[in-house]
């Protein structure tokens, strides 16, 4: 009876040990298949920044045959053409990874760098703002509180800035009460560029145009943007303020028909891996764009 009863814990302990066993192995067996995972998705990432990173060197290929062709900068020229789902093959050409990407022209919005000057908030800058904000939608305060997150990053009178400069949007996000959706949706229509960047007639929006050009409404800069857009593109800023039926005695900010200030942007889809990235673009006479700043 004792022999009996000992080999049944013995065969019992042979099981526990195979269950324990089999319990490990599978759990090797997941960690090794997590790892291939990680290491293919991480694999994936290198090579598809590595394909992004051609993507903005076809956006500077674009910005530049366009500056040589056309005097003007234009919304209807293939710089302005989005692409969506473009399939390339990877370098091995063992793959296909699939690209979508958009080049803009930032000198069609409203400039923010021109709201503060030696981190002084300039009144007339942020009344157009206000204004261009309230045909947006958005309360008049957000313009105060943007401003004032602009001039706090730069030098003023009594030394240092207080807050790191704002380069981009996403720059704003702890500005109350924006957040990623409305920052998204005002990127149609605000930039931060240099304060000297003209504002360019031919890419602005109608609600831009009505913000920046003393006595003209958002009806009559939607009247001038719908015949500008079907062809009437103007050639110069004189022939702009020509076509006002009030023009202006001063309009107070620079106006151009030519761009050199560009946003692009760009996403590669890879099998386990998709990776965005944005970037600023400065073409300047018929050179090629530099990148003035880039973020993934």
């Amino acid at each position: 009876m004792k022999t009996r009863r000992q080999k049944g814990m013995a065969v019992i302990g042979a099981l526990l040990v195979v269950a324990a066993a089999s319990v490990a192995a599978t759990h090797i067996m997941e960690r090794q298949t997590m790892m291939a995972d990680t290491l293919m998705g991480e694999r994936d990432r290198v090579q598809a920044r590595w394909l992004l990173r051609g993507g903005l060197d076809w956006a500077r290929i674009i910005l530049f045959n366009d500056a040589r062709n056309n005097a003007v900068t234009l919304k209807n020229a293939i710089w302005a053409q989005p692409i969506a789902g473009l399939e390339i093959g990877t370098p091995d050409g063992t793959r296909q990874a699939y690209f979508s990407g958009l080049i803009e022209d930032e000198q069609g919005k409203f400039n923010l760098s021109r709201l503060a000057l030696d981190g002084q908030v300039q009144p007339g800058e942020l009344a157009r703002l206000q204004s261009l904000l309230a045909l947006l939608g958005m309360p008049a305060q957000t313009a105060v509180a943007i401003a004032l997150r602009v001039a706090a990053g730069q030098h003023g009178p009594n030394g240092a800035a207080s807050a790191p400069a704002v380069r981009s949007l996403d720059d704003l996000l702890s500005v109350e009460p924006l957040t990623l959706a409305s920052i998204a949706a005002l990127s149609d229509y605000l930039a931060i560029l240099p304060r000297g960047a003209a504002l360019n007639i031919n890419t602005a929006s109608a609600e831009v145009l009505s913000t920046a050009i003393p006595n003209l409404d958002l009806a009559g800069a939607r009247s001038l943007a719908g015949q500008r857009d079907q062809g009437l593109w103007f050639n110069s800023r004189g022939d702009f303020l020509n076509r006002l039926e009030d023009p202006p005695a001063e309009v107070g900010i620079p106006l151009d028909v030519r761009s050199e200030w560009f946003k692009v942007s760009g996403e590669v889809r890879l099998d386990h891996a998709s990776v965005s990235m944005t970037a600023l673009l400065n073409r300047q006479g018929n050179t090629p764009p530099t990148v003035h700043w880039i973020k993934n």
